[in-house]
This record gives C-alpha cells, structure tokens and sequence, in this order.
C-alpha cells in the first residue's frame, strides 16, 4: 500500500491522495504566536516571494482541504508526553491547533481546529489561529468513497 503523504525533503508534503502539496512546517512554529486572517495572508505572500520550494503559487487552504488532513487517533509528541491532534506526524506541529481558511463571510474568516475537528467563525482581526500554506488545485470527490457513489446509484 502507498503512504498517502510524501516528504519531499524541501519544506514541503504532497498527499498522495488529494494530489496538494502542503507548506511541512506553519506561521505559529516561525512566529511563537497565533495570528490574524489578515496576518495569515500577508505569511502566504511571504512564502511567494522566497518561493517555498520553488513554488510562488501558495495559498490559505479551503474548508474541505484543511479538513482533508483531519486523521483520527494520530499522535503528537512534545517535551516528552504524547497529546492527539489529529493530523498526521510526518506534518511540523508544535502548538497552536486552529487553522485559517480562505472561506470569509463578512467580517469573519473561517478556522479548522485539529484538536477536536471544529470549525468556528472568528473575526477576521482577531489573533485565533495559524496557517499551513496549500498549493495545486484539489477536486473533493477524490475523498468520496467509490464504493458509497456505487451504492447511491444503485
């Protein structure tokens, strides 16, 4: 069986399985604090001007891609104890478990949580998150079951 996540030894992971390529480390293990949307949004023009990887066409993932690294029962360990976040290790994570997207309405901008897998809306000012930067495009049916599909058309 394939491993669904690749380390490609350059700051960054494709997976396998959605065929995105994500930034391996985030914002809160560079800066040590949570920050803004609009922080989240100056970072990714950050990483396009020193193009991570050789890439200049990163961006703030969507809702049902940051939610496609969502995993069940994966462990995080730090300073010696094991916590669960839910993402996969081969990812950089040290603290800070909420992720923006780029999903706004009004003045909010929606948040991924890794610790329990809740999305809240926050201000889009408010210091509430982190971001892992995302780049390719990202078809959502590629996370459907075909088995299920072959069922509904049955």
């Amino acid at each position: 069986m394939t491993e669904r996540f690749a380390d490609n030894q350059d700051g960054t992971i494709t997976d396998a399985r959605t065929g995105l390529m994500w930034q391996e480390g985030y914002a809160y293990v560079e800066t040590g604090n949570y920050i803004s949307w609009y922080d989240a949004n100056d970072y990714i023009q950050k990483l396009n001007r020193q193009k991570l990887a050789g890439y200049a066409d990163w961006r703030l993932p969507g809702r049902l891609e940051i939610q496609s690294l969502y995993e069940i029962g994966k462990p995080f360990q730090s300073r010696g104890k094991t916590f669960t976040l839910h993402i996969d290790p081969i990812f950089e994570f040290s603290y800070g478990s909420c992720f923006w997207t780029r999903k706004t309405r009004l003045s909010a901008a929606l948040g991924f949580e890794f610790d329990n897998g809740d999305m809240h809306w926050y201000p889009q000012g408010s210091i509430s998150g982190s971001v892992r930067a995302v780049r390719k495009t990202f078809n959502p049916n590629v996370l459907v079951d075909p088995a299920w599909i072959e069922l509904q058309e049955n």
